[in-house]
């Protein structure tokens, strides 16, 4: 598995926003958005890394969670085969993935975080939609916006699809871009019941790009 860097850290999004987790961060990525915050993962070749190397490395840290991102850790061939060794052995594990691919042979314990990319985005590919019928109630829905065009966009698309009665969703503004108290105003404006969420990891290390 081609792995950009695995470091231990508190988790800075998600319903596990401020647990600590071992994190294992794929390189590699297609979808190229122009707000990504971690574009080393996406240029960067990785290192070769064996299935049992990163089990290894996940039972030296001795924490129950662990976070699988990147990049896309969809890329991965045998990110199946790493889950399903993870679950085997206690641990809880979480993907983040872009959603632009299917995500059907994901052990269903597995916690999925998938991001629907608003056209702020001007991402390379677009949603798998198949996905959300593979979503369960502990599975997350992000919606990464810098604008109120993203949000207006965000919304249809929340409740198009009824979203918030398959999994919990999120929405998130872009740092620079979008001020949290403005995202916070729309949507208590209209009532929404989905999750304001901040990056916390940016809170605690603003200067800290690597490795948290």
């Amino acid at each position: 598995m081609q792995v950009c860097e695995t470091f231990l850290s508190v988790a800075g999004e998600s319903g596990w926003q401020g647990f600590v987790a071992t994190f294992i961060r794929f390189a590699g990525c297609d979808v190229g958005c122009t707000w990504c915050d971690t574009a080393y993962a996406r240029e960067e070749e990785g290192t070769a890394v064996s299935v049992d190397d990163l089990m290894a490395i996940c039972r030296a840290n001795r924490v129950r969670r662990v976070v699988l991102t990147g990049g896309e850790p969809l890329l991965q061939d045998k990110l199946p085969l790493l889950c399903q060794r993870l679950l085997e052995e206690g641990f809880d594990v979480q993907i983040e993935t872009s959603g632009t691919r299917l995500v059907n042979e994901i052990d269903p314990r597995v916690m999925k975080v998938m991001d629907i990319k608003p056209p702020g985005a001007k991402a390379h590919k677009g949603f798998h939609w198949g996905n959300l019928d593979l979503l369960g109630k502990r599975d997350e829905i992000k919606f990464v916006l810098c604008s109120r065009e993203d949000y207006d966009w965000a919304l249809l698309i929340m409740r198009k699809c009824k979203l918030e009665s398959r999994c919990k969703v999120l929405f998130s503004p872009v740092q620079s871009s979008l001020d949290p108290a403005i995202l916070a105003e729309w949507m208590i404006e209209d009532r929404l019941s989905c999750r304001l969420q901040l990056q916390l990891h940016k809170v605690l290390w603003p200067d800290v790009i690597r490795g948290k």
